[in-house]
């Protein structure tokens, strides 16, 4: 099942070294000498190390690191009472009978999220999975990431159960323990710990449960999480179980439930309260064309401590205006950077394509602070490199100088899924910079390379930004179509024998315009005419190409443009005295009404607008015998019109196509199907053009 579980326990960074029993450690002191613990106390600004029979004292002073690893369990039993799977399977075999199609089930899961009384937290999650067909065999390949100066990782058991009822478990010493590689740009403390369930088969179970300890967390008061019911496959149990200390108040809320609201099984223990969801038989999630996010369609819970943001913008403010400090380097560039600039939209201009240009995307993640906040504005101009947050808050620095009020923002980007704001967790994927100028409030994007401003990323459009120096929360606007437009222009001259040739010419903007930079910028000259050599050979192989070439993608003083001439030689139909003419390129289709019906929303990441402008010349011995109706359409999701006007040997043709909204309702989807079906049979009409007679001859 695609499924996130877990809390996400993003917390402040406590300097404390606290109690820890029971955990396996390795100590790092200043002389880099490392030293295996079994068991670590601490008191007095003394760590005594137990290993067997003896103790070591070292002083706080002399400890350089500790890190807590799940290595050290080879000697330990697994779990392998199999009572529980063969009563599972038989109802495995009863959800195969309804879902025969399914690639696996999961026939069970059971997800238990604990905060203690001094604020640790324990989580356990066990999954039993009924694999159908050959496909699903990836499934028995798990790895679970963990931070090892946080937390610890145990696993209880992993096993399969074959179809004769045989159990096979997993070994201790077949469990890996790696650095965990997110990729060459991202760098942090995780950890990997994988293993491969043995003699996984179709036709059979496979188990395994996990417990998460985290002895050290950022903050002892936030506890958080989130947790997902539903996925690709067929979910038979799917279970919720989240314990707080009676003396906290656990705020929670349930989305994408049929029945509206859903209030959780409440259990008084001795001193905690334990909430439980439940769910059972979920059919698979069948996916659709441009359909939402999972987090927006499948039942999920989404829980934490705190109801609202207050004490989370408490805790991070101070960590903000820390880093968000205008210091003399940063001016200094600043000042070099807008010299000769005239009007405060040049000098931002400036900033933000060095921010997007000069600052290397590296994520460097340790604790909240980077996580959550960024490294100081200083630094990521010295080391020319950061992440999202580093960028955003050294682009709000910078503009600080200049006088324009601005701030780093965490967003949620909308091909995610839609941010949680009703309760205070950690939702964010992603940080961009606001701008409050001349009594408005818009947002850039310095992650991405190819913007100019003041366009910013569609993926941006349309969230929530949190605003954490300010407290605010605020909807980042979805722009209007013209600001993520694609203007093009053709002119054609057809000869009497098909031969068609094409000037033609496109500008962009927004979006856009920053993919056709990007591209552009990735390709040589020579690599950029072989592939629109490649587009036009799809017409025909017979053809010349004249010209090839775009605008510096790297000059943000002027739009980018893109102009190629080619000539496609007896290209046109011809049946005796007609002549038929399709414009190359000029037919359209739409992926996202091909079904039917739908059972979620479509949802694109912006509005959108695409202008076409042609300009046919006919050839001087025919006159034109059928033109395409004029078509329009205008509805609050998509605005249409194409007109074909024919002034003597010239064919003008006009077309403009906006999208002015990101999101069709289910409720709307037939009318806007039959819309586009429209816009797409308009698209795929011909132009029919009659040799005309000559002089003393009879047609």
């Amino acid at each position: 099942m695609n499924k996130h579980t877990g809390s996400a326990l993003l917390c402040i960074l406590t300097l404390l070294i606290v109690t820890l029993n029971g955990n396996a450690a390795i100590i790092t002191t200043t002389d880099d000498t490392n030293i295996s613990a079994e068991q670590i106390e601490y008191a007095d600004n003394t760590l005594s190390i137990t290993t067997g029979s003896e103790t070591t004292r070292i002083e706080r002073s002399r400890i350089k690191n500790i890190s807590f690893t799940a290595q050290k369990r080879a000697n330990d039993e697994f779990a392998t009472d199999s009572a529980d799977l063969a009563e599972i399977l038989p109802k495995a075999l009863e959800m195969l009978a309804k879902y025969p199609d399914a690639q696996s089930i999961l026939v069970t899961e059971e997800g238990n999220y604990q905060q203690r009384k001094d604020g640790t937290n324990l989580s356990r999650y066990r999954c039993v999975t009924y694999l159908v067909q050959d496909e699903s065999l990836w499934e028995a390949q798990i790895s679970l990431s963990f931070d090892p100066n946080r937390e610890t990782i145990r696993i209880m058991h992993a096993r399969s159960y074959s179809p004769d009822g045989t159990v096979h478990t997993l070994s201790p010493d077949q469990i890996k323990v790696s650095k965990g590689t997110s990729g060459s740009v991202y760098f942090d403390q995780y950890q990997d710990i994988s293993f491969t369930i043995p003699e996984a088969e179709v036709g059979g179970l496979i188990d395994y449960c996990y417990e998460v300890e985290e002895f050290n967390p950022f903050d002892r008061n936030l506890f958080q999480g989130r947790f997902y019911f539903q996925g690709s496959q067929p979910v038979g149990e799917s279970v919720l179980r989240v314990s707080v200390p009676r003396d906290k108040t656990l705020h929670y809320i349930a989305s994408n439930i049929a029945s509206g609201s859903y209030e959780p099984e409440k259990a008084e223990a001795v001193d905690s309260i334990i909430y439980t969801w439940k769910f059972y038989d979920l059919p698979p999630i069948i996916s659709e064309p441009y359909m939402p996010s999972y987090r927006d369609i499948v039942p999920a819970v989404y829980y934490s401590l705190h109801k609202d943001f207050t004490y989370v913008h408490e805790k991070l403010r101070p960590m903000f205006e820390k880093r968000f400090q205008l210091t003399e380097p940063v001016k200094q560039k600043v000042d070099e950077l807008i010299e000769g600039a005239n009007t405060v939209h040049e000098k931002i201009a400036r900033l933000y394509q060095f921010c997007q240009k000069e600052i290397r995307y590296i994520s460097i993640k340790g604790n909240l602070a980077s996580n959550q906040v960024g490294h100081p504005a200083e630094d990521t101009l010295k080391n020319r490199y950061g992440d999202c947050t580093d960028k955003g808050m050294l682009l709000a620095t910078m503009l600080k100088h200049i006088g324009v009020e601005a701030y780093p923002v965490g967003v949620r980007t909308n091909d995610n899924g839609r941010s949680v704001r009703e309760i205070a967790i950690f939702d964010d994927n992603h940080c961009i910079t606001e701008v409050h100028l001349d009594g408005r409030i818009f947002y850039l994007d310095s992650t991405a390379t190819d913007y100019r401003y003041p366009y910013f990323r569609s993926d941006d459009h349309d969230v929530v930004a949190d605003n954490t120096m300010l407290g605010t929360l605020k909807q980042v606007p979805l722009p209007p179509p013209e600001d993520n437009a694609v203007h093009i222009t053709r002119k054609i001259g057809l000869a009497a024998d098909g031969t068609t040739r094409i000037d033609f010419e496109s500008t962009q903007n927004g979006s856009s315009e920053a993919s056709f930079r990007s591209s552009a910028r990735n390709l040589k000259a020579e690599e950029y005419e072989k592939q629109i050599r490649s587009q036009v050979s799809a017409l025909t192989a017979d053809y010349v190409l004249e010209l090839a070439t775009h605008t510096d993608p790297l000059d943000f003083n002027i739009q980018f443009k893109a102009r190629s001439v080619y000539t496609l030689n007896r290209f046109a139909t011809k049946s005796g005295r007609y002549m038929i003419f399709a414009i190359p390129f000029f037919e359209m289709s739409f992926p996202e009404v091909s079904l039917e019906k739908r059972r979620y929303n479509i949802e694109y990441n912006t509005s959108r607008l695409r202008t076409d402008q042609v300009e046919i010349k006919i050839p001087a011995n025919f006159g034109v015998k059928y033109l395409p109706p004029a078509l329009r359409i205008q509805s609050p999701y998509v605005e249409f019109e194409v007109i074909y006007d024919q002034q003597g040997d010239n064919i003008n043709i006009k077309r403009k196509l906006a999208f002015p909204r990101r999101i069709v309702p289910v409720a709307d989807y037939q009318t806007y199907k039959q819309d586009l079906e429209k816009i797409a049979h308009a698209s795929k009409q011909k132009i029919f053009l009659e040799e005309k007679a000559s002089e003393g001859v009879k047609p």
